[in-house]
């Protein structure tokens, strides 16, 4: 708890605190102005109301995501690089693996933040203008789950990134570019290309289905969890060293 308190106080200082929610908003923004504008076009696509709903805004509001964890990670490490304060922290009755954690928490509770934000936008929708009977609570429940589970394989990889790279830049440099090859190759049904974390994230909205895929899911657990210990485990290795 100590811990976790010590990182609150650090990321209030940096923003991060703000910046996952602000996506949210301005992704719920997005969400309402869409279909405000398109609602016409949008429910006349030969697709069941709540697929439209559900994957047709979705597209952007997961770039604001995606690019949201990526400034996210960029900033939270970049306080513990300066005037070498990491190489001062393994000398602090301090553990770094706790530290990384925290971290790790504290975004991960930031981008649910965000998400609650777009899908009560994306329910308020829905029950305005959805044909009488066609709203699903429970797919919208399902779909929100789906895309926060496929959006913690990039969080988990950009804290691990963040935490091993010095200069902010590099993270950010990383962040792009797994971007732009995730949507190079969110087309492609290469099973191998499952354990790109990026394409992972893409993955919804790639999709003209609100069903969750359920290969998607189990592969962006292993993938958060195996990019959460790798993170925690080179910590450990760095104190011991």
């Amino acid at each position: 708890m100590r811990t976790i308190a010590i990182e609150l106080r650090k990321e209030k200082r940096t923003g991060i605190i703000l910046l996952m929610p602000m996506a949210g908003i301005l992704g719920a923004a997005y969400a309402f102005t869409f279909f405000l504008v398109q609602k016409d076009t949008l429910f006349n696509l030969p697709l069941p109301p709540m697929d439209v709903l559900l994957t047709q805004a979705y597209g952007m509001i997961m770039v604001l995501n995606m690019f949201g964890i990526i400034a996210a990670a960029c900033m939270i490490y970049n306080m513990e690089f300066k005037e070498s304060a990491m190489k001062k922290m393994y000398a602090l009755p301090v553990s770094v693996p706790a530290m990384f954690f925290c971290k790790f928490l504290i975004l991960t509770i930031m981008l649910l933040t965000a998400i609650c934000f777009q899908n009560s936008t994306l329910t308020n929708i829905g029950l305005a203008y959805l044909p009488q009977g066609t709203f699903a609570f429970k797919t919208l429940l399902a779909f929100a789950g789906y895309s926060y589970i496929t959006s913690m394989p990039v969080l988990s990889f950009m804290i691990f990134i963040s935490s091993r790279s010095p200069d902010m830049w590099v993270t950010l440099g990383i962040g792009v570019a797994g971007f732009l090859s995730g949507m190079a190759l969110t087309a492609s049904k290469a099973p191998w290309l499952c354990i790109h974390p990026f394409v992972m994230m893409l993955k919804p909205a790639a999709a003209m289905s609100a069903q969750p895929d359920m290969a998607a899911v189990i592969f962006s657990l292993i993938e958060t969890a195996f990019f959460l210990f790798a993170g925690l485990w080179a910590a450990k290795i760095k104190r011991c060293a």
